[in-house]
């Protein structure tokens, strides 16, 4: 039996690229499945506790109402427009601004949904549109009301 000589043995070689490839692979998967989400101690809330190790506690006040909805209703009464979000009372519309502007501020991202008495002109509900828009909101909605669209059918001439 030939033993085979020092000089006849191969080197042993690592190829480095597929295993490049499996991690530059692990990389992707996992920046795609992770969230990137606020951590809940970001969130305003009267709950939620700083996270542990940090030693500044904030004393801000946070708002106990949650915001998905801002509902600005627009109501006329002997001649006077009054305006209420979310069943309060606003005296204008500089105030309803500064109070949207409040809210916008804490960032979140809620819907201002106005929603116009049939007896309120076009020109007070876009100028209120206006005033949310100005204050911040991404997404302003018009209600309306399906009884009264329904109740109106228009009619085919012969």
């Amino acid at each position: 039996m030939k033993v085979p000589a020092a000089s006849e043995a191969t080197s042993l070689e690592v190829k480095m690229t597929p295993m490049i490839d499996v991690v530059f692979l692990l990389l992707v998967f996992f920046v795609w499945t992770s969230s990137f989400e606020k951590p809940e101690f970001d969130l305003p809330s009267s709950i939620v506790q700083p996270p542990q190790g940090t030693s500044e506690v904030q004393t801000a006040d946070q708002p106990v109402e949650s915001f998905d909805e801002i509902v600005v209703r627009l109501i006329e009464s002997s001649g006077i427009m009054q305006i209420r979000m979310n069943g309060q009372a606003i005296d204008s519309a500089d105030q309803l601004h500064q109070r949207l502007a409040e809210i916008l501020a804490l960032d979140v991202e809620p819907s201002v949904v106005i929603d116009p008495d049939g007896s309120i002109t076009m020109d007070d509900a876009v100028h209120i549109y206006d005033v949310a828009r100005s204050a911040g909101a991404a997404r302003v909605l018009f209600a309306t009301d399906d009884a009264s669209d329904n109740a109106v059918s228009p009619q085919v001439a012969p």
